[in-house]
């Protein structure tokens, strides 16, 4: 029976929810494109110049804003996934920042670097969360003792105990 879920890997959810921020952001690209572009007689949009700028920094903003304010993406949020720091609160801003600047590289080479990463390193982490002094947790539980399903915070999840709120029992 799984005690604390946050010390798996949780690679499929970190795919998942990775899948559904990209999602997003490709659809606001998109409606981007479509609003802010210039047609042409195909019916296609281009953005150039700086209007073409504003796309990554879109991309930019969205995963470091999330995740140094809420400690989650949406797609995070839909997993019960959270992005924090070795005491289990949320990152600042710039550590959120920093832990994305690899992103790139990663994406390049299809997420091999970042899935050998979490899947062979102590916390789980990215090379941009080893740098970053952060981690993915996942906050959702079963209690040992009575099987009750339960919703941890970050820090219970990073101290690896919790009293269950219906039996009293320490996990």
């Amino acid at each position: 029976m799984i005690i604390i879920a946050g010390k798996k890997k949780n690679l499929a959810q970190r795919y998942y929810a990775n899948l559904i921020d990209y999602l997003i952001i490709l659809i606001c690209t998109v409606i981007y494109i479509y609003l802010a572009g210039d047609g042409d007689e195909f019916g296609t949009y281009r953005v150039t110049g700086f209007k073409a700028f504003l796309i990554p920094v879109v991309w930019f903003i969205y995963f470091p804003v999330c995740e140094g304010t809420m400690g989650q993406t949406l797609g995070k949020k839909g997993f019960h996934l959270y992005v924090v720091d070795t005491t289990g609160q949320p990152p600042h801003i710039f550590q959120a920042l920093l832990r994305r600047i690899l992103d790139i590289f990663e994406i390049m080479f299809l997420g091999i670097p970042a899935l050998l990463t979490i899947n062979y390193s102590e916390k789980n982490q990215r090379i941009g969360d080893m740098m970053a002094g952060t981690t993915v947790i996942r906050t959702d539980a079963v209690c040992r003792h009575c099987g009750t399903e339960l919703e941890l915070t970050p820090k219970e999840v990073i101290r690896d105990t919790f009293t269950c709120p219906n039996c009293s029992q320490i996990n």
